[in-house]
């Protein structure tokens, strides 16, 4: 995400020097990066709505555990606790908001991901070497892409397709950096593949199965029919929270960072493309 900033901090840094020297191609590329900027802050929206969901399934699930805090554990806490735990896998449910062209229902975050996939597409066959000002267009696009791919991805929690890499040429510093972290990503992902998980979001990938089972577990008290069998349930309902105590604490901890960084490129990139809509009005 530093990368994301740090190259829309860049490539705003040209345009005093376009609104001078701006040429028929430069207008090319700044036009490029207005379409896409649109884009990609409708992206940013998307991807923070999703992480709403996921600070939502958190609140959800810590409303739950809090129920079983008291002990002994009897029906009535038991009852507050699955409703807790439903409304915690509701969270997750991602609402199936359009149609493709196929007829196929889809998320939003799938739909960012098949664009943000063109669009890589597209900047893999444009060139980048007309200049400084457009190479830091270019820059700030194609590492936004990739990161922003990367994320809705991830919050997707089991994407249908795999990620795709963004082929890029030169040999400046953050291309290196980029083919790096390409590389570094990829090797993490055949890593979790070969584990048996399709998952990127480990912390929440655990933290959904172990709630799935522990709400299987509910459901099965629920139905018991002896007291002695009640009574060793009820054991494996206070051993199953405890284990998801730690589990939620991980995946709480990385939500903040997420919401900053996400807040900051969503600021910086309407602040570039405001300045270089300016730069178009002033021409």
């Amino acid at each position: 995400m530093e990368m994301v900033l740090s190259t829309h901090a860049s490539a705003e840094a040209f345009v005093p020097e376009l609104q001078h020297d701006a040429t028929s191609s430069d207008r090319k590329w700044i036009n490029s990066f207005l379409d896409n900027s649109i884009k990609l802050l409708d992206t940013c929206v998307i991807l923070k709505a999703a992480v709403a969901e996921i600070k939502s399934y958190c609140g959800h699930l810590k409303v739950a555990l809090r129920a079983l805090e008291k002990e002994p554990i009897g029906e009535v806490q038991l009852k507050r606790c699955m409703k807790a735990l439903n409304k915690c896998m509701d969270a997750l449910k991602r609402r199936e908001d359009a149609v493709n062209h196929l007829g196929h229902r889809r998320t939003k975050l799938e739909n960012c991901s098949s664009m943000l996939r063109r669009t890589g597409e597209r900047l893999n066959m444009e060139d980048a070497s007309n200049g400084s000002s457009c190479t830091a267009i270019y820059t700030a696009q194609i590492i936004t892409v990739f990161v922003y791919g990367l994320l809705t991805s991830a919050l997707s929690l089991k994407p249908r397709r795999s990620l795709s890499s963004i082929s890029i040429d030169g040999h400046s510093s953050w291309s290196f950096s980029l083919i790096n972290l390409q590389q570094r990503v990829k090797e993490h992902i055949e890593k979790k593949k070969s584990r048996g998980s399709s998952a990127f979001l480990e912390e929440l990938d655990m933290t959904d199965i172990a709630v799935r089972k522990f709400h299987d577990l509910l459901q099965e008290i629920s139905h018991g029919n002896s007291s002695s069998e009640k009574r060793i349930q009820v054991l494996k309902v206070t051993e199953g929270s405890k284990a998801l105590q730690p589990l939620l604490m991980h995946l709480q901890q990385g939500i903040p960072a997420l919401e900053s960084h996400l807040e900051n490129t969503y600021r910086n990139l309407l602040r570039s493309r405001m300045a270089f809509l300016d730069m178009e009005l002033g021409s």
